[in-house]
């Protein structure tokens, strides 16, 4: 039986490395292709939300009032209350400019007289997304005028 010659084993292993590396070279360039464009909506989405945030212009034992003063609309917003309490907003979705009110009116958001032994609200922070990935906020605390309790 007859082996083959070394000339014609280096020209297979070569050719079995180049295509090796053409295979790897596909997979790199679509896996950075991929890459790149989710970074690249990643970084608008966070250049169009740089510096969003929510103002909440009136608290009272019952209601919620606040705005999206941003060109952005923030959605699932909700509010957190100092005790603990998340409460979603009336409507979630906040258009550009437009103004939310959540009111609990049965028991009051720090739980009306009958709180007994339950923490009271010092302070409501409104949250939502913008852009699904960036957070707005805005707080209202019981030292602020924006407090009505």
């Amino acid at each position: 039986m007859k082996a083959i010659s070394p000339m014609i084993a280096v020209v297979l292993l070569i050719a079995f490395t180049v295509g090796v590396g053409g295979l790897i070279s596909i997979f790199v360039t679509g896996l950075t292709t991929t890459s790149t464009g989710i970074t690249s909506n990643q970084s608008e989405a966070l250049t169009r939300c740089a510096g969003a945030w929510i103002n909440v212009y009136s608290v009272t034992n019952t209601t919620v009032l606040y705005s999206n003063p941003n060109s952005q609309t923030l959605t699932g917003v909700v509010i957190v209350f100092t005790n603990g309490n998340t409460v979603n907003a009336a409507d979630t979705t906040l258009s550009p400019g437009e103004s939310g009110v959540t009111s609990n009116s049965t028991t009051g958001f720090n739980g009306g007289l009958s709180c007994g032994a339950c923490t009271p609200n010092t302070s409501v922070t409104v949250r939502g997304l913008c852009q699904t990935l960036v957070t707005a906020e805005g707080k209202c605390t019981s030292s602020q005028d924006c407090w009505d309790v």
